[in-house]
């Protein structure tokens, strides 16, 4: 019997979760503005007894093995995420394999129906879909992910507050690891994690009205105590307890209470990341000027907080950074905007540099280009060129196994070549250009007419213009003229010969490409009329 309680003793001690570095999002695996539940749950405990009182033997028997099951997968998976450390991997799809397997259990419903009531069952159930919808964002399938979010939400309005708590329990089993996440938990993780898919599919409403509803739990008032602890007896049921007994009791009070103080700060924490991070996402998203200094202002407020709790190179720093950046660019405070993104790079650098795969080649490519980005408008076009390549280097690695071209790649090459241009390197800014073509009618299905492409295919005659090589500028504003609609090819025509109109024959002799009719003068007159501000960037 000693040597039972001394390994019961040792379990709990082993299950304290009195871990600081992982309380907010197991130490930023997650993206700021979700939450995976990476607690260890409890397979035997008071939950699990008051879920078979009444149950004949045969379905006692299925609801303690579909309970035990469902709980050991979330367990696994649980460790399996920690282990995949973020990112989007194989390891990160192996997570969400797991946690699907737990599905099957959540649907056949025909014969354990009193386990879809149990509180116990929805809690597993709440844990199982909150966690899919974790990984499915990370994996970049938010329809999928905000389906998942919403099914959470809807089981746990299931739960019954009025038997979740029994005084007497404790009375008759001293050994109870009730250490799962309450309700008041599991809900304000979903409606974070719900608000914050909302926001990727644009429903800036929706995640509004969740941000308020978390606004609102969060008033003193609408706060409670999560269980009630009763006292554990030495001497009950007329004995007296071994000495390991008690020894292990305590260890069990020990870790319960670092388990509600790890829930209290997490809890405190998601408040602050919905009332600053999520609602400055919702005023940016907006785009207007003072939405955007208040969403500068909500970002400073959590930035603050998070240097206080954190440590200044956590992926959550940087995340900030990142979106602080964004909305001074908005105000075009350039130089704030600049030192803000070289801050986050710098966070960046340093947890790819740890092996950590928190953030990927994607997330890198975005801050480098963003940083080039500010730097053109800035007029800096030397370091602007040394960001944008570094910036394509990364796009061309996320976009390697992709069938199709990047429309990041494009975009980056269109600005490149606008500096080239500026910077009075015609050549690499033709080179550039003509890379933008070929990428760029393969990414509209070889549509020859697309308005973009016409579009680059008048700036590549405006280069040709300024360095002399006026026949073929010639050729190809012709070409562009050619894939016009009828409309839009009179109006160039008609620009190009310095006129409000053309007769058929000069139409006839411009799509034949003849030089006499559309002269020098007239290419070198278009040329000027798309002259673009030095400092305007393609996007």
């Amino acid at each position: 019997v000693l040597l039972v309680d001394d390994i019961v003793q040792d379990i709990h001690q082993h299950q304290k979760l009195d871990c600081p570095e992982d309380v907010y999002s197991c130490n930023g695996r997650t993206p700021l503005g979700l939450e995976y539940i990476c607690d260890p749950l409890p397979i035997l405990g008071r939950s699990l007894r008051k879920q078979i009182v009444g149950m004949s033997d045969e379905k006692a028997r299925i609801a303690i093995e579909t309970a035990a099951l469902v709980t050991a997968t979330l367990n696994l998976a649980s460790l399996e995420y920690r282990l995949a450390g973020g990112g989007v991997s194989e390891k990160l799809q192996k997570v969400l394999e797991t946690l699907q397997s737990c599905q099957t259990s959540f649907d056949h419903d025909e014969e354990g129906h009193d386990l879809q009531c149990n509180n116990f069952f929805i809690m597993l159930k709440v844990v199982a879909y909150v966690n899919i919808g974790t990984c499915l964002y990370r994996l970049n399938k938010v329809r999928e992910a905000t389906q998942n979010f919403e099914r959470a939400q809807n089981a746990i309005k299931g739960y019954n507050d009025d038997v979740d708590i029994d005084p007497d329990e404790n009375q008759c089993h001293s050994h109870n690891d009730d250490r799962f996440p309450p309700r008041e938990y599991l809900l304000l993780v979903t409606r974070v994690n719900l608000s914050r898919a909302m926001l990727r599919l644009n429903k800036h409403e929706d995640a509004q009205k969740l941000c308020d509803e978390i606004a609102d739990d969060n008033k003193p008032h609408r706060k409670k105590s999560r269980r009630l602890s009763a006292a554990l007896p030495s001497r009950i049921h007329g004995y007296r307890r071994s000495s390991s007994f008690s020894a292990t009791s305590s260890a069990l009070e020990s870790a319960s209470a670092a388990y509600d103080h790890d829930i209290e700060r997490r809890s405190k924490w998601l408040f602050s990341v919905a009332e600053h991070f999520l609602i400055g996402l919702i005023f940016e998203a907006k785009g207007e000027p003072k939405d955007q200094k208040e969403a500068w202002h909500h970002y400073n407020r959590l930035l603050s907080l998070a240097r206080t709790k954190l440590d200044h190179r956590h992926p959550y720093i940087c995340s900030l950074l990142e979106r602080r950046g964004a909305v001074l660019f908005s105000q075009r405070k350039l130089q704030c905007s600049m030192l803000s993104y070289l801050a986050c790079l710098h966070v960046l650098e340093h947890q790819q540099s740890n092996g950590n795969n928190v953030f990927n080649q994607a997330d890198l490519a975005r801050v480098l280009y963003s940083i080039a980005r500010v730097l053109h408008d800035k007029e800096e076009y030397h370091d602007a060129l040394g960001m944008y390549h570094r910036a394509l280097k990364c796009q061309r690695e996320v976009a390697i196994n992709s069938p199709r071209p990047s429309l990041d790649v494009v975009t980056t090459l269109c600005n490149i070549s606008r500096v080239y241009h500026l910077s009075g390197d015609l050549d690499a800014a033709l080179s550039a250009n003509k890379e933008v073509l070929d990428l760029a009618t393969l990414l509209v299905g070889g549509k020859l007419d697309h308005p973009f492409l016409i579009h680059r295919l008048k700036i590549e005659g405006n280069i040709l213009v300024e360095a002399g090589r006026l026949e073929d500028a010639m050729r190809t504003f012709v070409e562009a003229a050619r894939r016009l609609c009828e409309d839009g090819r009179n109006r160039m025509v008609a620009a190009m010969m310095g006129g409000s109109g053309q007769d058929s024959n000069s139409q006839e002799d411009a799509d034949a490409g003849d030089s006499s009719v559309l002269s020098v003068r007239s290419a070198a007159t278009l040329a000027h009329s798309n002259c673009f501000h030095p400092g305007a960037a393609a996007a």
